[in-house]
């Protein structure tokens, strides 16, 4: 099946998946379309790339999954937007002019330590004290779903108190504790 961005916004939007024989679509979970409310309390995600085809289509995608989106083409500009902004997630690219996406994340770690970075770089190999800085890496041309899947699962987590008095950190959705 080819994926044009209103079949990847359609299965986002109405949780489409391909079926076992990947012969069509079946209807999956739906995802509720967003509304006035959410928009208001919309977790914020800041895309750092230097290519702005990827930030637009990121932008289109994300914002129609009800999240908040800013855009930066440098490292500089996105400390700049961190600086100004309630940011709740970034999505950095590794190869950049100027701050490569090395530096912007040990920079991001001084402002903000606490904060998901997502490393979604085309690179087939990056440096190993790269991968410590970040929390997740998703490769750039992996399906849409898992920059999606990384994403949500980062930013929808909370701390659940455990009996023996622990914290223990937990998707939302599980609610549970074990």
């Amino acid at each position: 099946m080819t994926l044009s961005l209103k079949n990847v916004l359609r299965r986002f939007l109405y949780g489409f998946k391909s079926d076992s024989n990947g012969s069509g679509l079946t209807p999956g979970k739906k995802r509720a379309v967003p509304s006035a409310e959410s928009y208001q309390t919309a977790k914020t995600v800041l895309f750092v790339d230097d290519e702005p085809s990827i930030l637009k289509t990121r932008r289109l995608v994300f914002e129609a999954l009800g999240y908040s989106v800013l855009t930066a083409v440098s490292g500089e500009e996105a400390l700049k937007a961190l600086k100004l902004h309630s940011v709740d997630a970034v999505v950095l690219d590794y190869l950049m002019p100027g701050m490569d996406g090395e530096e912007t994340a040990r920079c991001i770690r001084k402002l903000r330590g606490d904060i998901p970075i997502i490393l979604s770089s085309a690179c087939l190999t990056v440096p190993e004290r790269l991968l410590e800085v970040v929390t997740v890496a998703v490769e750039k041309g992996a399906r849409p779903e898992a920059l999606i899947e990384a994403l949500e699962q980062h930013l929808h987590r909370c701390l659940i108190q455990q009996p023996s008095g622990t914290v223990k950190l937990v998707p939302i959705e599980s609610g549970g504790v074990d």
